[in-house]
């Protein structure tokens, strides 16, 4: 069994109504159209003060592993604590790190903020039930036919799904990948948040643990010089998934690199802040390769369809182990809060310095 003290999935859910009915001004539920695999209904909130136009949306999710306990407590005492000091107009401190009332104000007033708490629930509720098993990573589908359940739904993104790039067609293996992109109802309505509040620019995808912040590429080494080699371009199909080598490497564009780094500094300060432990700000693929995750769909969407806005995406894995003692978690859940607000600051940041740049262009 896991340690005492974590949220059960039916306190996630009283978590997000307490929210909603408490905070209605600025916080609204949202239900999304696919229940789970067991028919659980999944719901996520948005968080937005103000009246202001051009708002830029911020999404964040959590739970997407179902041993990984910490991250939707995380998300959940995250938002309470966001509405209580924008409605008292009082700022937020976390150990050593502070953010007075008027920052709170601006990130609630100037982005719209989602969050989906609980992308697993099923998952959840096994990893927690006392005959359950306390490292279970998957969903719960039975995948009829096949000798095991579950899928890793963070190797069901439409990234280079069939690569085989750090997944598996196994259905027994951890990392099993599903029968295909967007097979499993919970990744649907992760996308479901993109397709429907298309203003969404920024995503953070809330994991454990290695006290890790990682941005795209996961597939391989990234490079800015040459576009052409990129994901889409199936001239190197098979050459990619070897970091270190020089047969391929993953195209970003420069001006993007430089905003992962610099924001990812940003996050890794603002958590060292609190307790003094350092995250290591680095591409994903220094992890291990990957395809099929969150953070690089979400990233590929403006190069696969150019009608799409960009949306810019990192991984945080938590802490240094799945299900630390709640004592400890707490801890956890208060240092990464304030990389949280320090993310969320710096793409409000962003936006301005976008419509700044606009408006320059269109007076010249």
């Amino acid at each position: 069994m896991p340690p005492n003290g974590y949220l059960s999935v039916t306190g996630i859910a009283s978590a997000q109504q307490y929210l909603v009915a408490t905070y209605s001004s600025i916080c609204q539920l949202i239900p999304l159209p696919e229940a789970s695999i067991e028919g659980r209904t999944i719901r996520g909130l948005k968080i937005a003060g103000g009246e202001g136009g051009d708002r830029r949306g911020v999404l964040l999710i959590a739970g997407i592993h179902a041993r990984e306990l910490i991250n939707p407590d995380l998300l959940v005492w995250f938002a309470l604590k966001l509405c209580q000091a924008y409605t008292a107009n009082s700022g937020l401190t976390f150990g050593a790190r502070t953010y007075d009332a008027s920052s709170i104000q601006l990130l609630v007033n100037e982005l719209d903020l989602f969050l989906l708490p609980l992308a697993n629930p099923d998952g959840r509720a096994f990893v927690q039930l006392p005959k359950g098993y306390a490292m279970w990573r998957k969903n719960r589908n039975p995948n009829p036919g096949m000798p095991c359940m579950g899928v890793d739904l963070n190797r069901n993104f439409d990234f280079l799904w069939s690569s085989g790039i750090g997944t598996s067609p196994d259905s027994c293996s951890d990392i099993f990948k599903g029968l295909g992109a967007f097979s499993e109802p919970e990744i649907l309505n992760v996308r479901h948040f993109l397709d429907t509040y298309p203003n969404i620019g920024y995503f953070a995808d809330v994991h454990s643990y290695s006290e890790l912040i990682l941005y795209p590429w996961g597939d391989d080494d990234n490079q800015t010089i040459d576009p052409a080699m990129n994901f889409q371009n199936p001239t190197y199909d098979g050459l990619r998934g070897t970091p270190g080598d020089s047969l391929y490497r993953e195209y970003i564009p420069q001006s993007d690199l430089d905003w992962y780094v610099s924001t990812g500094n940003r996050v890794r300060d603002a958590i060292a802040a609190v307790r003094g432990h350092t995250y290591t700000v680095q591409q994903a693929v220094g992890l291990y390769p990957t395809t099929g995750t969150s953070e690089d769909y979400v990233y590929t969407r403006h190069f696969v369809d150019s009608s799409k806005g960009k949306v810019r995406g990192f991984v945080i894995e938590t802490g240094t182990e799945f299900q630390p003692p709640y004592s400890e978690a707490l801890r956890v859940i208060e240092e990464v809060s304030a990389g949280l607000v320090e993310f969320c600051l710096a793409c409000q940041r962003t936006v301005e310095e976008t419509l700044r740049g606009g408006a320059a262009s269109a007076a010249r």
